[in-house]
């Protein structure tokens, strides 16, 4: 069995972008005397810094576990989904736009697995994310389910294979078999 976090170097910046927004927020609605307007827009700040904060906190208490069997998540509430029972892989990348140098840009990709009664979703800083992307594609594969096009490029960005028969199968390709510029 594998455990996975959120390593907290990773969340500690989010923590700090909610504190600063908080402290906007509620500075500004401290400082001016209240109106509608004023209480409106940095009331709704505020009240958005804190939706990240307490996203940040959950990101930051969620176990996740892997065994042959299914995948496990630990956090408010927990959520299993039998690899045998998988229905839907999503491979999302968000950010800036991907460049020759820098593949997969500034952004982050998000993984979206959904089962019966179940649908779990992790950010790309979570360790070992790109193993996790692979042994949740091969439970696709094993269930004979497609892959979307953009989750099949996106595993490929990735270094996996989406018709490798192998959870985080062999050596890395770039989608034509052959294996990446390392240049």
């Amino acid at each position: 069995m594998k455990q996975f976090r959120y390593p907290a170097r990773v969340l500690y910046g989010d923590y700090l972008r909610s504190g600063a927004g908080l402290f906007v927020g509620l500075g500004v609605l401290l400082a001016v005397p209240p109106s509608l307007p004023v209480v409106v827009v940095f009331g709704s700040l505020a009240a958005l810094f804190v939706a990240f904060g307490l996203r940040t906190l959950h990101r930051h208490s969620l176990r996740i576990a892997v065994s042959d069997e299914a995948i496990a998540c630990r956090g408010a509430v927990t959520r299993v989904i039998p690899w045998r029972e998988i229905a839907t892989m999503k491979l999302r990348y968000f950010g800036s736009r991907r460049s020759k140098w820098r593949p997969l840009g500034s952004g982050f990709m998000q993984l979206t697995l959904k089962g019966p009664g179940a649908a779990m979703t992790f950010e790309s800083s979570l360790e070992g994310f790109d193993w996790l992307a692979g042994r949740a594609a091969a439970a696709m594969r094993a269930r004979g389910l497609a892959l979307d096009a953009a989750t099949a490029s996106n595993l490929i960005e990735l270094g996996i294979d989406p018709q490798d028969p192998e959870p985080g199968g062999g050596t890395p390709t770039d989608g034509c078999g052959s294996p990446p510029n390392v240049l």
